[in-house]
């Protein structure tokens, strides 16, 4: 991959983002995300330390993105460099999550903003697009979000981050030395002069003006930090005031407040993730200074906020940590006063998404993440005149609602919503039906009303298809005879493959465009009884396999009869292998506009086959038969984890 990723043609360049980033596959994936959300912004990719110090040199980034997972020996001193030298940057970190409590305190008021690895593309391009924004702020708030606000509770978390093993050395103007030792990405010792721990940790922060950098050498066995390392940071930065730094804008810098004339539009937005908060607010009040932007992060936050302020409309999340946007619906219109107040519902599950939108009348349109700004300011635009969204928006953009804002007369939106019952038919009959859909769909659309969606059946049928899940080893047992054990594993991406045997329904089914995991559904026994896969309209690419990884721990596993010996990779060389699995289909989906939406697979039982072969389809004896005995899922329903067991 080159070290430079050109603008795109015909755009003018604004400011570059540079991107540390050691292997080559993350660094393309990354690049890539990158051109999607900042297509303006020339990105440099880095390799190593000095050629990131030395590229910054030549192009004055205005977007740090910094994978510190691996760690990098020497970070600290590196981003104290770029601090002197980029006073007006702002830094991305990608690495472990900060504790939520030291996140929700410090809010985004460092001069480093984290993201959790693995991430959401939609989480990862509003903090982009947040951070190369204007980040606008009222008169009285603090300057955030750069190098220039750079202080030590950002080098420490940045370690923390990094799960790093380090010592960060610091002084005062007043010629007194003090070492912060992180072990394993956790604060464990504090010492200067004759205090240690905690009393250490808070006489270092009260400093003022310090100077820090990376000692180096290990850091100290000794642990003087009791208790949960975060609540004791916490403490320490609230009792030393260092939590939210603040540093007044400059006059010509400041925003005019917004107008509270009654032509300005009030608006609630509703999102757990803070930097698409940041990113929607930026964006909205930057096109609409008249607009009145509120945001909330949880559900019921928003739902206070939105009685208060009885809004024009609420942008609304449908995953949400307290409860989902389902839920915020049902309360909105359980409530005369907001009733009336039309949703536009933003979020990456698209089908769940839609479904609400089929069940809940003040859903009104729906985006999907992540999405580009232009494109959400046109829907909200359009979505406040009261017209419907527009249809020939792209998906991977906009996902319009057929819904209108305003019922026929005479119909309520539920009745317009309501879909129709399809009988199971036959699997020729399913080929047939579906293969048939356009030229229905096309005299359907004729037809039809202007304001009436078109329903959405589900057709059914039984028939054997192979399921093929590339899983990452996240560890292995052995006996001490070194028969294999129990393996646990994640799936290495969402994406999976399906093959039918009948060539009729492979015709007619979006198989080699490959598919996604969607919810899966378990029985009383907790094995897998149904799961949905959804089209990706993109060519199906199978994972490499990989048959060996490098070991990072070792432990002993005891047993009833015998002890095992359990093995665990290391983060960035994980073994990968694929299971496959023979299932029926039992039904396909069918979007409004007659498009397959999803695909319903039932499972015959829990025995799988394990292969080390990429091209593997399920219709050859390879690998090994497993049974999985435990599934774990995450909130949406899709696959998290599996431990398999070896069928002997």
């Amino acid at each position: 991959m080159p070290s430079s990723i050109p603008t795109p043609a015909g755009t003018t360049p604004q400011s570059s983002v540079l991107l540390l980033e050691e292997y080559d596959a993350l660094a393309a994936a990354i690049g890539s995300a990158l051109k999607k959300f900042a297509p303006g912004h020339p990105v440099s990719v880095a390799r190593s330390l000095s050629e990131a110090e030395a590229l910054a040199g030549k192009t004055r980034p205005a977007l740090f993105v910094v994978d510190v997972d691996p760690p990098w020996p020497g970070l600290t001193d590196f981003i104290g460099k770029m601090g002197d030298a980029n006073p007006d940057a702002r830094v991305l970190v990608i690495g472990a999550a900060i504790p939520k409590e030291i996140a929700d305190e410090r809010g985004s008021f460092g001069a480093l903003q984290f993201i959790e690895k693995p991430f959401e593309l939609a989480d990862f391009g509003a903090a982009v697009q947040a951070l190369l924004g204007p980040w606008r702020e009222p008169e009285s708030a603090s300057s955030r979000g750069t190098l220039h606000t750079l202080n030590l509770s950002d080098v420490v978390l940045m370690q923390c981050a990094a799960g790093a093993n380090a010592i960060v050395e610091v002084e005062s103007d007043q010629e007194r030395y003090g070492e912060i030792h992180v072990v394993e990405g956790q604060i464990s010792h504090v010492e200067t002069g004759e205090l240690t721990g905690a009393e250490a940790l808070e006489e270092i922060f009260t400093w003022s003006e310090p100077t820090w950098s990376e000692g180096k050498r290990n850091p100290s066995a000794n642990r003087t930090i009791r208790g949960p390392w975060a609540n004791v940071f916490l403490e320490v930065l609230r009792r030393t005031g260092a939590a939210q730094p603040v540093v007044t804008f400059p006059a010509e810098e400041r925003e005019q407040a917004p107008s509270t004339s009654a032509a300005a539009k009030k608006i609630v937005v509703i999102d757990d993730t803070e930097m698409l908060l940041i990113f929607v607010e930026d964006v909205l009040a930057t096109e609409h200074p008249e607009w009145q932007i509120t945001t909330a992060s949880t559900s019921a936050a928003g739902c206070k906020e939105v009685e208060r302020i009885l809004p024009d409309l609420v942008l609304l999340d449908y995953s949400l940590p307290d409860f989902n946007g389902d839920e915020v619906c049902r309360r909105l219109l359980q409530d005369e006063r907001t009733a009336h107040v039309p949703v536009l519902m933003m979020s990456g599950h698209v089908l769940e998404m839609n479904a609400s939108a089929a069940r809940f009348e003040n859903i009104v349109a729906t985006i999907e993440k992540p999405f580009l700004s232009e494109a959400l300011v046109e829907l909200v635009q359009r979505t406040l005149e009261g017209a419907p969204p527009r249809m020939e928006v792209p998906s991977e953009q906009v996902a319009p609602v057929e819904t209108p804002i305003h019922p026929p007369p005479g119909r309520s939106k539920v009745e317009t919503k309501r879909l129709a019952h399809v009988e199971p038919v036959s699997e020729r009959h399913l080929a047939s039906s579906i293969s048939s859909l356009a030229p229905a769909e096309s005299e359907m659309m004729r037809s039809a009303p202007a304001t009436a969606p078109v329903s959405a059946p589900v057709l059914s049928a039984s028939t054997n298809a192979v399921f093929g899940l590339f899983l990452d080893v996240l560890s292995m047992q052995f006996t001490p005879q070194l028969q294999m054990g129990t393996i646990r594993a994640r799936p290495s991406s969402l994406t999976v493959s399906l093959h039918l045997p009948s060539a009729a329904l492979r015709d007619s089914l979006p198989v080699e465009t490959g598919f996604q995991l969607g919810r899966t559904e378990l029985d009383a026994n907790g094995h897998i009884a149904k799961m949905r896969l959804i089209p990706t309209m993109k060519p199906f690419q199978p994972a490499k396999t990989r048959n060996t990884f490098e070991i990072g721990d070792v432990s002993v596993v005891p047993g009833e009869k015998r002890e095992r010996v359990q093995l665990t990779p290391t983060v960035t060389a994980p073994m990968t292998m694929q299971l496959l699995a023979h299932l029926d289909l039992a039904g396909v989906e069918l979007s409004p506009t007659f498009q397959v939406s999803q695909v319903v697979l039932k499972w015959r039982g829990s025995r799988v086959r394990v292969t080390l072969s990429a091209k593997a389809t399920g219709g050859e004896a390879q690998g090994a038969e497993f049974e999985i005995t435990v599934v774990q899922l995450d909130p949406d329903g899709r696959i998290t984890e599996l431990l398999l067991n070896p069928i002997r």
